[in-house]
């Protein structure tokens, strides 16, 4: 078990690194700025981490497992699945990112890493395996469609929208089940 300064330290890290892509590019960054945000030695830092990109990194999988794990099925069967139970399973993966929203919204606006790209993939292949796992042979074509639409609306809700969680989930509820954005 890690005690409570190696967990505080780790924080900081995190904190200071998040702190600084507000101010700077990625690669303008060193480990020495990410110290000196973290209120911490180099020692410190390298006892966490092996480098920046470790500790960037670190912080993408701690959001992308978060999200991951919100894909789960909400169903048994494939066949189960109706209106109510694609909107619960829309509602987890939205809350999730709800509760990352200011970092995602740093890292989808931060451009020097592909999180979209990340977050896509990581989606459709937690899609395949639920899809094993009920034993259904969903189309691969389709599990694209599905996570690049969800992926597309996440960057849109964050980076361009003001849109409240209740807000986006509604919009996303209207552009899936009722087809209207062609009259919005």
């Amino acid at each position: 078990m890690q005690d409570l300064r190696f967990r505080r330290i780790e924080e900081n890290l995190r904190d200071a690194l998040l702190t600084l892509l507000r101010k700077k590019d990625f690669h303008k960054i060193t480990v020495t700025d990410i110290c000196r945000t973290a209120k911490c030695s180099r020692n410190a830092f390298y006892l966490h981490y092996e480098s920046k990109e470790n500790l960037y990194n670190a912080i993408l999988m701690d959001i992308i497992l978060d999200i991951e794990d919100s894909c789960r099925p909400v169903v048994e069967k494939l066949s189960d699945i109706g209106v109510t139970e694609s909107k619960e399973y829309l509602t987890n993966i939205l809350n999730t990112v709800e509760k990352h929203r200011p970092i995602l919204s740093q890292l989808l606006e931060n451009k020097q890493v592909d999180f979209s790209n990340n977050l896509k993939n990581s989606m459709v292949q937690a899609m395949r395996t639920n899809s094993e796992k009920m034993n259904s042979d969903v189309d691969s074509g389709y599990i694209y469609y599905i996570a690049s639409g969800i992926v597309g609306f996440i960057e849109y809700w964050i980076i361009h929208t003001d849109y409240t969680l209740e807000e986006a989930k509604e919009k996303l509820f209207q552009i899936t089940f009722q087809n209207s954005y062609y009259n919005s």
